[in-house]
């Protein structure tokens, strides 16, 4: 009898020391990072000028330069990705970080929207979300590291300066990832396993985006080593509301199936992607009420210039008008339409003043952009052993959370790859029966009345004290302060 315990002892302690490489080459597997920018680092590497070599001749001072021939050096870079296990973080993706198939990235903050305040100002999609990069590497350099430096540029051979943009080749002898990946000073420690890209597209309202594959690179699989093996691929986002508690607010979701890869593969972007158009998330409540106070002045100051502006065109108008008929009328009636020729005058003049002011008011205000609505980004990458898992997969995505404009959420489950919304289900125009708008229009009314007021009279009187309480009622429908 104890020998038999014995045994059995022995044969559960050598499966316990045989898990151990297994746990440990689990843990030594690639962690993604991931990178929003404005532009794509690897597909938009632009192609630079060689130097100029000197002429026959000169004196040898002709200049040596190296720019981009096509796009632009990437800016505006956001890491977004951490090196952080999801087991046991709040960030986690929701109901899939057990998935044994699947590699996470936790995400910073990131501002979903931005205020221009050049001009009047105006809200829109940060301009930073272009694009996309999935980094899955074994080790970064540390922290603070500048890589930039060594980065070698893809150089235009000289042969092929005449060439088609396809047909072009560049002299420089490191294509690595590494290499590419150092020009928005992404300093990897050692291979790279894979990169992913997608771009952000959104409709010109911004109500609207899709999530567009901009091509990959795969140098090893991420769930297994073995010799020829193949994965079915995808890529998720979420894009959430941060909160005080673990659970967090799941706005929208997106995702890219590149299909069945294995190591050694990589595309550029493909000729057709019809990616399905998802609903932008829309500027939060508080995110709203954050806008309205930090713009206040500028809102206002802008809307009053707008209004003047306005009177003024309307008061030129009619100053031209009475001039004709002063010109035609008899003596009488020229010199009573002289009168109020001459009260119009004045009042363009008063109106003139008070845009100069306003004017010079605005000019003094703080013009840095603002952003706003902070979202946490968060993104998996799922290695999937056939296309039905990897259908699955997205199915989930879907059913979580409904965020997919009318036509592609009904086609998701059979067809969610090659499936896109019909243009009829994209909001073209802004929501004119939002709170939001309603507070817009009335500013504008309150501003247009407080114009008119001064040369108005009684009735105009009441048309500025109508326009405010309108104006303030909109105000606190958002939870903002009434004005005084």
């Amino acid at each position: 009898m104890k020998i038999a315990v014995l045994r059995a002892l022995i044969g559960l302690l050598s499966l316990s020391l045989l898990q151990v490489p297994m746990a440990h080459a689990e843990a030594a597997r690639a962690q993604l990072h991931v990178y929003v920018t404005d532009s794509c680092i690897i597909a938009d590497e632009p192609y630079y000028v060689p130097e100029v070599q000197p002429q026959a001749g000169a004196d040898g001072m002709t200049p040596k330069f190296l720019l981009p021939l096509l796009g632009v050096v990437v800016g505006k870079l956001a890491e977004l990705g951490i090196n952080h296990e999801i087991q046991g973080s709040a960030n986690r993706l929701k109901g899939r970080a057990a998935r044994k198939d699947t590699r996470y990235a936790l995400t910073k903050e990131a501002n979903l929207y931005r205020a221009d305040l050049q001009a009047a100002p105006v809200l829109h999609i940060n301009a930073a979300l272009g694009c996309m990069t999935i980094v899955a590497a074994k080790k970064m350099q540390p922290a603070g590291t500048d890589c930039k430096d060594a980065y070698i540029p893809k150089t235009l051979a000289p042969e092929s300066m005449s060439a088609p943009e396809d047909e072009r080749k560049t002299s420089r002898t490191d294509d690595s990832l590494e290499n590419q990946l150092r020009r928005a000073n992404v300093c990897v420690d050692g291979p790279v396993a894979a990169v992913y890209e997608a771009r952000f597209e959104f409709s010109k309202d911004g109500t609207a985006y899709r999530f567009k594959n901009a091509g990959y690179r795969i140098n090893s699989l991420l769930t297994t080593d073995a010799k020829g093996a193949t994965r079915t691929t995808l890529y998720t986002l979420q894009i959430s509301q941060p909160g005080a508690t673990d659970q967090q607010e799941v706005l929208s979701s997106a995702w890219v199936n590149i299909g069945t890869v294995s190591a050694g593969a990589h595309a550029g972007a493909p000729e057709k992607d019809n990616a399905p158009w998802l609903r932008t998330p829309p500027l939060s409540a508080e995110a709203r009420r954050a806008y309205e106070d930090k713009t206040k002045a500028q809102l206002e100051i802008s809307t009053e210039i707008d209004s003047l502006k306005r009177s003024l065109a309307r008061a030129q108008r009619v100053l031209d008008g009475l001039d004709q008929r002063i010109a035609t009328s008899s003596a009488d009636v020229a010199a009573g339409l002289q009168q109020e020729r001459t009260k119009l005058a004045v009042q363009i003049q008063t109106q003139s003043a008070e845009l100069d002011a306003c004017n010079a008011d605005f000019a003094e205000l703080p013009h840095a952009p603002l952003e706003f609505m902070p979202v946490t980004i968060e993104v998996a990458v799922t290695e999937t052993e056939s296309e039905k898992k990897a259908q699955l997969a997205v199915a989930d995505i879907i059913g979580n959370n409904s965020d997919i404009v009318a036509a592609a959420a009904a086609n998701a489950t059979s067809g969610i790859f090659s499936k896109s919304a019909d243009p009829s289900d994209l909001k073209t125009e802004p929501d004119s029966a939002g709170g939001n708008a309603e507070l817009a229009r009335a500013r504008d009314r309150y501003y247009s009345a407080l114009t008119e007021a001064p040369a108005g009279g009684d009735a105009a009187r009441r048309d500025l004290s109508l326009a405010k309480t309108q104006y303030n009622d909109a105000r606190r429908a958002l939870g903002l302060e009434p004005i005084r």
